[in-house]
């Protein structure tokens, strides 16, 4: 259980300007200079809901086809409540963290259950559901209802070290002391009374100025008040971090078509891609022992055909190489949990590695 942060563990950040110069500088940058995105034609919390969801660790251009394709889809909260988790996760596919939409759809059902189907109001209540954490809560209430609270996201976070000249490795300290500067920033009425572009904004100068590597200080609204800047080291923060290593993993695929369609197996672990249906596969590289191993695990028995271009794909710090074999069988398919099918059907949630095999394929 997470120890309650005291006074004393929190750093203390403070503005070089006052609060009003720092909303006026950002607002009127913003103004002329903000993205035409789609979720910000109409800001309605249904729809913001979705893409603040779909944009946790996805980059905007991915999210455009994607949240245009869902909205027609499931366009109101009912819609998305009354859908089999199967076609959610269809629609879903490509976006990656699959997690994302299961709660999506969950918190939809529990928001018609217990909140007659409107996003909550109150704080407390939003966070309460599946997949809202205090970031993805204080952006869909004060874009779509206009409530007075921070936000912090990785964006946020390297503008204000940079902004502060925060010199500490990113931690949880220093992250709790932005939150709570940020608190004290949407308390004034100078953000108060547009806290949805002033959020909007603080995103947005992440994501257009403040940028990771080469951030364009030329073209920021507050470079004249960048302490950062001023010393020379608007490059240099915030402090790298440690990368964790990639961890690379081989699987042999078993690829057996009849009529078009193809042999799937649904992925029953608790883990990676639970849920989706896939090619069978076992761990390791393809050997003579292949048609043993699916035999003893999936109760395939098959012979190999032919070996295929292999496949990589990467799912966060796993990077996983997939071997297909054309086979043909030589026994029965168990009846549980496996299905011959098209790759277009939404009944049967399909991950992006397996459509990439079926590309070589043709």
């Amino acid at each position: 259980m997470k120890q309650a942060h005291t006074r004393q563990d929190v750093v203390r950040l403070e503005l070089p300007i006052s609060v009003g110069e720092f909303a006026s500088k950002l607002l009127g940058w913003y103004r002329e200079n903000k993205r035409d995105l789609p979720w910000r034609d109409d800001p309605d919390p249904y729809r913001v809901w979705v893409s603040e969801v779909m944009l946790q660790q996805t980059q905007v251009k991915t999210v455009f086809p994607y949240f245009t394709k869902f909205l027609e889809t499931y366009p109101s909260l009912e819609a998305l409540a009354r859908a089999e988790e199967n076609q959610v996760l269809s629609n879903w596919s490509g976006l990656g963290y699959y997690n994302r939409a299961r709660n999506l759809r969950r918190a939809a059902q529990i928001v018609c259950e217990q909140h007659e189907g409107t996003f909550p109001r109150d704080y407390r209540d939003a966070l309460q559901l599946p997949g809202i954490g205090r970031y993805t809560a204080g952006a869909i209430l004060s874009i779509a209802y206009q409530k007075p609270l921070p936000i912090v996201d990785g964006n946020i976070q390297r503008l204000f070290t940079r902004y502060l000249k925060i010199e500490r490795e990113p931690n949880q300290e220093v992250t709790e002391g932005l939150w709570q500067l940020l608190s004290r920033m949407v308390e004034d009425p100078a953000v108060t009374e547009d806290v949805s572009d002033f959020n909007q904004a603080l995103m947005e100068m992440g994501a257009l100025i403040c940028i990771p590597r080469n951030p364009r200080c030329s073209s920021c609204p507050l470079a004249v008040s960048c302490v950062a800047l001023k010393q020379g080291l608007q490059t240099s923060l915030p402090p790298p971090r440690r990368r964790k290593g990639i961890r690379q993993l081989h699987y042999t695929v078993a690829i057996a078509v009849r009529g078009g369609r193809y042999l799937l197996r649904k992925n029953l672990s608790r883990r990676l891609l639970a849920g989706f249906w896939e090619f069978p596969r076992v761990l390791g590289r393809p050997s003579e022992q292949s048609p043993r191993n699916f035999r003893r695990l999936h109760k395939l028995d098959l012979k190999v055909e032919q070996e295929v271009e292999i496949v990589t794909h990467q799912i966060t710090f796993r990077r996983m190489h997939f071997h297909p074999l054309l086979v043909s069988l030589r026994g029965p398919v168990p009846k549980k949990n496996f299905t011959w099918a098209g790759l277009a059907n939404n009944n049967y949630p399909i991950p992006s590695y397996v459509k990439k095999i079926a590309e070589i394929l043709k």
